[in-house]
């Protein structure tokens, strides 16, 4: 176990195809201390300060985007993802999406990862060993039809729903209600659709949140369209 942040790395497929181009996604989670599903603390102990993600590129993989962070783009392959502060028992997650190029049947290095931070009340920055992530390239039809991982989806979901939110509410103060109320809806549509073929709580929940905030942008922003009319 590694001392103030523990981490998981999830690939959404096991196998990808040798001979094409591919698109994966890599789950990051990290959390500090003892993580608990059902744990309730009003104030949580501070583990970590400044975290940072450094990720080095391999020459044939490429950064197509980050969902839930923005990263510091360093030379050449390398990059830098500032993640703030990190408190016991919060567990956090980012997904990052990339471009893999062909490469010979096998298992081939795909990233380098590793963790900077500071521990509290300490200026010092603490450094963990780096990781190596590799990725399993194959001509196997029966492991390339394998199901993509639900645990990597759905967080992906999660993470897509702020920037969701993000552009409805640009289109609903821009006047485009119909636009903003269909983005909404497709989101938690799609969102609905997963919670129940997975019988998951937390997207069923979600997909409900964007179905109230649906109506609420629509019954707000129709009363401002009409009184800035009856205004003139």
């Amino acid at each position: 176990m590694h001392s103030g942040i523990q981490e998981n790395f999830t690939w959404n497929r096991s196998h990808i195809l040798a001979s094409g181009s591919n698109t994966v996604i890599l789950l990051v989670e990290w959390y500090g201390g003892s993580f608990r599903q059902s744990r309730r603390r009003n104030t949580p102990k501070l583990i970590a300060q400044d975290v940072q993600l450094h990720l080095w590129l391999e020459p044939q993989v490429a950064l197509v985007r980050i969902h839930g962070a923005k990263a510091m783009k360093n030379l050449g392959q390398s990059l830098m993802i500032p993640l703030g502060h990190l408190y016991d028992g919060v567990k956090q997650f980012l997904a990052i999406e990339l471009a893999l190029q062909p490469q010979s049947a096998g298992m081939h290095g795909v990233l380098s990862a590793q963790w900077k931070f500071k521990e509290k009340n300490k200026e010092r920055i603490k450094e963990l060993p780096v990781k190596e992530l590799y990725m399993n390239y194959t001509y196997h039809t029966g492991l390339l039809q394998q199901p993509e991982s639900f645990h990597v989806r759905k967080h992906v979901m999660l993470l897509e729903t702020q920037s969701i939110l993000k552009e409805a509410i640009h289109l609903f103060e821009n006047g485009d209600i119909e636009r903003g109320e269909w983005l909404l809806r497709r989101k938690g549509d799609e969102m609905l659709i997963e919670a129940a073929r997975h019988t998951d709580e937390r997207l069923l929940e979600e997909a409900d949140m964007l179905y109230q905030l649906s109506e609420h942008y629509i019954g707000t922003y129709r009363n401002h369209k009409v009184l800035k009319i009856k205004n003139g």
